[in-house]
């Protein structure tokens, strides 16, 4: 195949001369030249509002009648090749700001509309396959003159608007060629990263997508994974209706994930991050974030009954004022539906800093926070006596140092020490600790 491609190649090549115009045209010498080789016959490729390559405007193959097949009407034929075929020894594409190629065309027509300017339509689209250039092979010509031009007609590339569902407010677009992308890909979940994935659709920054829309009331939604643009090219004139697809989103406040396994979580963790869970998440053998750990969680986490499991905390850093699976729960922060169980926290460092909070789920928890069916079980506050704090000035609890332990349901916490100069009395979930002088 590649040898038949070569063969093929160099027959047509030797049968017309290359060369390209500027936005001023071809210089004398270069038709001087083509016509004293006999390359008297030129077709001309306009690019009529677009370029082939930087300031090059018009391509013009120039052919040997002498060197051309003679049919059984007795006339010539040439067998026209595509500007960015690969038949040809350097490829020319045309390109237009905004636009894709309709196609090339034959005819064009000036008229004037009503307001007195001037339009241009174009018809006879040309068929490089199955149309030929007839010409007069004993004709006399000049290649200056071109006995045919093929004008590239442009079309609106087409386009797809998200519009909010409700205020019409255009969120971005997205254009396209449809001859290289025919189809739409809608936003789907990302079961490898857990995001949302939109695709070459434009996001909403701050907000995660829900459902789209074919019309601004949302009766119609749509719920295949990939679409078809409205848009329709009419090939025999180069225009096209339809060039525009409004989608109409409902979108969710924040940027939100769905999570199925630990790794998920652990990778996306971030204390303003939204997350759906969809599965139990073992974390055996895994580092809980530190981020959480020490951070103030003021993010979003809809826990769909299910647990995360075995999360293995140790503090071991004397200038973290906060710790805990999370080291504060903010008032903007919402946990809901999720059972944390098999928690182990030991408390090993931390005594340098007033105002330290430590709890199995939180050093502190908001009032604020919106707490939803929230559960802690089956989990140990460990503290060591090398934890010998400096000060008075600290809170430890079973589930939060402060703030609104009763928001969680509670089962089977407890507390151990590690070495005997610590002592530990519980007055509910309240930790007393006294230290060993």
């Amino acid at each position: 195949m590649k040898l038949k491609n070569k063969i093929i190649s160099f027959v047509l090549l030797s049968v017309f001369a290359v060369f390209l115009l500027t936005g001023c045209g071809g210089t004398g010498n270069q038709y001087e030249s083509n016509n004293s080789d006999g390359y008297t016959v030129s077709v001309k490729f306009d690019a009529n509002g677009g370029e082939f390559t930087t300031s090059v405007y018009s391509i013009v193959d120039s052919f040997n009648p002498s060197l051309l097949k003679v049919n059984a009407n007795g006339k010539a034929e040439i067998a026209l090749i595509p500007t960015d075929s690969s038949l040809r020894s350097d490829k020319f594409t045309a390109t237009k700001n905004g636009c894709f190629l309709a196609g090339w065309y034959a005819t064009c027509t000036e008229s004037v509309d009503e307001n007195g300017t001037t339009v241009y339509s174009y018809s006879d689209k040309w068929n490089f396959e199955t149309d030929v250039l007839e010409i007069d092979p004993n004709g006399e010509y000049d290649s200056k003159t071109p006995v045919l031009t093929l004008y590239a007609v442009w079309a609106p590339l087409f386009q797809v608007r998200l519009l909010d569902k409700g205020t019409n407010n255009v969120v971005g677009s997205y254009s396209f060629d449809p001859s290289l992308v025919p189809d739409i890909k809608m936003p789907a979940w990302d079961e490898k990263t857990g995001e949302m994935n939109m695709g070459k659709l434009p996001a909403k920054s701050g907000y995660t997508f829900v459902k789209a829309y074919t019309d601004a009331e949302g009766t119609q939604e749509i719920t295949e994974a990939v679409i078809k643009h409205p848009g329709v090219l009419n090939e025999a004139d180069g225009t096209v209706t339809n060039p525009v697809l409004d989608l109409y989103v409902d979108w969710k406040e924040g940027e939100w994930y769905r999570i199925s396994s630990a790794e998920q979580f652990i990778k996306k963790a971030n204390l303003n991050g939204c997350y759906e869970i969809m599965a139990d998440l073992d974390f055996t053998d895994k580092v809980w974030p530190t981020v959480f750990m020490h951070g103030n969680f003021g993010g979003k986490i809809v826990g769909n009954g299910y647990s995360f499991k075995n999360i293995n905390l140790t503090q071991t850093n004397n200038s973290k004022t906060n710790a805990g699976v999370f080291g504060a729960i903010t008032e903007s922060a919402a946990i809901s539906d999720l059972t944390f169980d098999n928690v182990s926290f030991t408390i090993e460092a931390g005594a340098r800093l007033s105002g330290t909070t430590f709890g199995i789920l939180a050093g502190s928890l908001s009032e604020s926070a919106a707490i939803s069916n929230l559960k802690l079980q089956n989990s140990v506050l460990t503290i060591d006596s090398a934890w010998r704090h400096l000060t008075d000035d600290f809170s430890v609890g079973l589930v939060c140092g402060r703030g609104n332990d009763t928001a969680v349901i509670t089962e089977n916490l407890t507390c151990a020490v590690i070495g005997d100069k610590v002592q530990v009395t519980l007055d509910g979930n309240t930790v007393n600790v006294e230290f060993a002088q």
